[in-house]
């Protein structure tokens, strides 16, 4: 996608007209989630509640083109590109909100993607985007995490290799 595309998209999701959608960066990871895990046709309908006939067309062509583009990156083992730093090791930033939209689509297939012969290694994978997500802000280990720092910049590092094998391990021949 061009810059161009994605600042259109940006102004959209992160504009008052957006009454539906998740904003940019939660919006991505929703994407994210439904490019690294299983098959899940209902996407569109769930990221704007059902409301997507609300939203432009132009809007939505731009965010299927946006799915296309995490999965070719995917497939040809580029991995994903954050459209902002990822460095922002706090949930109150782009990087929290993209956890809290990648959570959200992973819930929305959580048989698929919490199967058994996936469950153990998906935890583990998940675990940096459940914290910066805040799901979990009851837990004292969550919230233990959240209090470290350098643990927190560790973490954030961890997420982009994570997605890649994420996809590995639902995409790949068994």
């Amino acid at each position: 996608m061009s810059a161009f595309d994605l600042d259109q998209l940006s102004e959209f999701l992160d504009g008052d007209q957006n009454e539906f959608g998740l904003d940019f960066a939660a919006t991505h990871g929703f994407l994210c989630a439904i490019a690294v895990g299983p098959k899940f046709d209902k996407w569109l309908d769930e990221l704007f509640e059902g409301n997507q006939k609300k939203a432009p067309a132009a809007i939505i062509t731009q965010i299927q083109a946006w799915l296309e583009s995490i999965r070719q990156n995917l497939a040809n083992e580029e991995g994903i590109t954050f459209p902002f730093e990822i460095e922002e090791a706090d949930t109150e930033s782009s990087l929290g909100d993209w956890s809290v939209g990648f959570v959200d689509a992973m819930f929305l297939n959580e048989d698929a993607w919490f199967a058994e012969e996936y469950e153990e290694q998906l935890v583990d994978l998940t675990l940096p985007i459940m914290v910066f997500s805040g799901i979990d802000d009851e837990d004292p280990q969550m919230e233990t995490f959240r209090r470290n720092g350098q643990l927190m910049d560790e973490l954030a590092e961890e997420i982009p290799n994570n997605l890649n094998e994420l996809y590995l391990m639902y995409h790949s021949p068994e």
